[in-house]
């Protein structure tokens, strides 16, 4: 099973087996992004008005009706310190508006495409909740040494959030708890990013090279703060996005579906809101990303990351852990000849 065959069957990815000729069509990409911005910025804007009519209620302000909504609104995009209420807030919007915008979404481009909503999830006949179970696990193993290094080396790493955020044991657990929101919010990125793009991607191209790499800079791209002095366009910060973006497309393609991506990509999420910086909705004083922009450890990340697919797919035992089967992973290709 040599690397280029591996690389080279992610063309036939599982993932990828309904997308046809019609799923270029102009008219049903234009009606799906356009239709799909639309009703998922409605989504999320009723996601976020929910949430925070509920918050007002639970902190005492629901009395006063549109004036305590407002007080939350404000409080909510205010430049002071995070609190650990606050910080559950943001957590809550995340996931909330999050998911709101991509479910919105890619329901509107699969009523177009004709396809079935749970093909831009994953290519078995059910989410594998295992498998995401298995990426959460997994990443946190690759990851967790990278972000220990991370902090040793840094010289700008402050207070952890966990311990800064929220005083006393019961309110750092409540703070760790709230984190694991992330995990939705991960999984509308897949679905968008991975879920999606990729598969509209491929009504265009095969090339795993451009799948990837398409999709990794528009993932990358998507998250520039143009709120930042810099407007966001720092090449580390890119590029560790990008990188990050590459795995969890391959882990997509390889594994046909976005559960151990969504897993990989929450753990990240969480580490960070965890050690390195709390949710918030400043503009960041430093890189956003996972580490202080050093390629090696950038590099370390991706060869973690398709080091742990790899061994989803090749390991029988994790395997049968993950609830992988083998036609649900992409085959590696023939050698010619």
């Amino acid at each position: 099973m040599g690397v280029r065959g591996v690389w080279a069957g992610l063309a036939a990815s599982p993932f990828l087996a309904d997308v046809a000729r019609k799923d270029r069509d102009p008219g049903r990409l234009f009606g799906t992004v356009a239709g799909g911005v639309i009703v998922g910025g409605v989504a999320a804007l009723a996601a976020m008005i929910l949430i925070l009519a509920a918050y007002t209620i639970v902190a005492g302000l629901g009395g006063e009706g549109m004036a305590g909504l407002r007080a939350v609104a404000i409080s909510f995009q205010s430049l002071a310190p995070p609190d650990l209420g606050l910080t559950v807030l943001e957590l809550m919007v995340a996931a909330s508006v999050n998911g709101a915008f991509a479910a919105a979404f890619v329901a509107v481009a699969a009523l177009l495409a004709g396809h079935p909503l749970h093909h831009y999830v994953t290519a078995a006949r059910r989410v594998r909740w295992r498998l995401l179970g298995a990426g959460l696990l997994l990443s946190l193993i690759v990851l967790g040494p990278v972000i220990a290094v991370d902090r040793l080396l840094s010289s700008e790493a402050g207070t952890m959030p966990i311990l800064g955020v929220a005083p006393g044991l019961a309110g750092r657990a409540g703070y760790g708890l709230a984190a694991l929101l992330l995990i939705p919010a991960a999984a509308a990125e897949e679905l968008i990013f991975r879920g999606w793009l990729i598969r509209q991607l491929a009504a265009f191209t095969r090339r795993p090279i451009l799948l990837i790499g398409l999709s990794a800079g528009v993932f990358s791209a998507a998250h520039l703060d143009i709120s930042a002095p810099d407007l966001g366009l720092n090449p580390d910060d890119f590029l560790t996005r990008a990188l990050m973006g590459a795995g969890f497309a391959y882990m997509t393609l390889r594994l046909g579906g976005i559960e151990f991506s969504t897993g990989a990509h929450a753990v990240n999420n969480i580490l960070i809101v965890l050690f390195i910086e709390p949710l918030t909705l400043r503009a960041p004083s430093g890189a956003p990303g996972l580490s202080s922009g050093s390629l090696l450890e950038d590099l370390a990340m991706v060869a973690g990351y398709v080091a742990i697919t790899e061994a989803v797919v090749r390991v029988a035992l994790l395997r049968r852990w993950a609830g992988v089967s083998a036609d649900e992973v992409a085959a590696p290709a023939p050698r010619p000849g």
